[in-house]
């Protein structure tokens, strides 16, 4: 999955005003009262069935080669698009601080986003399974070499695939020891940033046993827990296994992986 530039959605976002002014200024002429309703209205309406819409985006970012998704790289439906249109009131009543967000952002998300569960990609990578585009991507710098990327080609060895976050569309090989996830640099194998939602300093442990060709998975104590990818929780210290092709999620659904040979 390739995130959008923050170029490209700043321009989008221009032209998508320079649209809305537009047709604004239009009906005030025709009508007080029908300029008043689009200037109330238009905007959630204009995000809201542009960007659940064939287009995926609205005209500014299709023009610019963008489209909004999920945080699994999938087109929005309706209902995932004027939930995003709606939030986008909040990033502007917060004086624009929800847009200014995205700028700092490693994926830039918004606020908006954050609350809708959504990212603004490139059309060429809406639709791809979020695994499927990992050679695209940079290796965070904090994750250390026992979680190295690998490539589409390597042979079947246990591997993490990010599915939804910051890691969608990156693999990780699970080494002979397993794999430590959490934020303690000296503890942990795959290592997040000290301010990642949610996640403990050690917070879970991922292992694989060649012999069943099955995965094993534990809680370490997480305050915000570890959990299935039907939602149900993992105890704390005690195993739980997981086929290839499961998925799981540290804290919320945000923070979503898979494993896989």
């Amino acid at each position: 999955m390739q995130y959008a530039t923050k170029g490209a959605r700043i321009g989008a976002l221009i032209i998508d005003g320079i649209i809305l002014d537009v047709i604004g200024v239009l009906c005030f002429f025709i009508s007080y009262g029908l300029g008043v309703l689009v200037f109330l209205l238009g905007q959630m309406l204009y995000f809201g069935i542009m960007e659940g819409s064939g287009m995926h985006g609205t005209f500014g970012k299709y023009i610019l080669g963008i489209a909004v998704a999920d945080e699994s790289g999938q087109p929005l439906d309706y209902g995932k698009s004027f939930t995003r249109s709606l939030c986008r009131f909040l990033s502007s009543l917060t004086l624009g601080i929800g847009y200014l967000i995205g700028l700092f952002d490693d994926e830039g998300k918004t606020l908006h986003d954050r609350i809708a569960g959504t990212r603004v990609i490139t059309k060429e990578s809406l639709g791809q399974p979020a695994y499927a585009a990992y050679g695209n991507q940079g290796v965070p710098q904090n994750v250390p070499q026992q979680a190295a990327r690998v490539q589409m080609n390597s042979a079947a060895q246990p591997k993490l695939f990010g599915v939804a976050g910051r890691y969608a569309g990156q693999a990780f090989l699970i080494g002979p020891q397993g794999m430590m996830m959490g934020r303690d640099q000296s503890a942990c194998d795959f290592v997040f940033d000290a301010s990642a939602n949610g996640i403990s300093r050690t917070h879970c442990k991922l292992q694989y046993n060649p012999q069943t060709r099955m995965f094993i998975l534990y809680d370490l104590g997480s305050s915000y827990g570890t959990y299935l990818g039907n939602g149900v929780r993992v105890p704390q210290g005690q195993p739980m296994a997981l086929s290839p092709g499961d998925q799981f999620y540290l804290a919320d659904r945000g923070c979503m992986f898979m494993v896989n040979l």
